[in-house]
């Protein structure tokens, strides 16, 4: 119906029309506001240059010298060599302030291993990897920081089903054991 198209615009229009005068209302300013014409010319036009006006000055206190200094600590990360900054907390990153371990992940099978993955976040030379191991045994061994989980592996048995084993430590110290159990089954170990 093209009339209705029509009045819908008509009706669209007038709601934009109100709207804008509502907001022009809105932000005139208030009667207090408005300037009185008591035939006096205003005070602004009488300006006919910008200038700053003159403050007072406040005398500035001389500091007494003393032989101490203050150290202000490097932040992390930020590279001041050359600046004279004072030593601070050292270290690339935040996991460097957490407690440091020794992790070591240890797979055994009857067999060559085969598809071997393994993800440790807070290690800095073996965060993660991946490869298919040909023989019997693997191991890695790194530092890691923080707190527990520390790493985790990904295991897949053979055709044969012979049992894969996964073992962490932590420190010298057994955090998890386990082992695939049956042909091409898979196992996540974490520690």
């Amino acid at each position: 119906m093209p009339g209705g198209e029509n009045k819908r615009f008509f009706y669209f229009a007038v709601a934009l029309a109100v709207a804008t005068i509502i907001v022009i209302v809105m932000l005139r300013p208030g009667d207090d506001e408005r300037a009185v014409d008591d035939g006096q010319p205003d005070a602004r036009d009488d300006i006919t240059s910008i200038e700053p006006t003159p403050q007072a000055t406040a005398k500035k206190k001389k500091k007494k010298a003393t032989s101490e200094t203050t150290e202000v600590p490097a932040l992390p990360g930020a590279n001041l060599a050359g600046l004279g900054a004072q030593p601070g907390i050292s270290g690339d990153s935040d996991i460097f302030s957490l407690p440091k371990h020794t992790i070591t992940i240890r797979l055994t099978a009857p067999q060559a291993l085969g598809l071997v993955a393994y993800v440790i976040p807070t290690s800095t030379n073996h965060s993660q990897g991946s490869h298919v191991e040909s023989g019997r045994t693997w191991s890695l061994t790194t530092t890691v920081y923080g707190n527990p989980d520390y790493a985790v592996v990904y295991l897949q048995a053979g055709a044969g089903g012979q049992p894969e084993t996964c073992e962490i430590t932590v420190d010298g110290r057994v955090t998890e054991r386990r082992s695939t159990d049956g042909p091409y089954s898979t196992m996540w170990c974490q520690g």
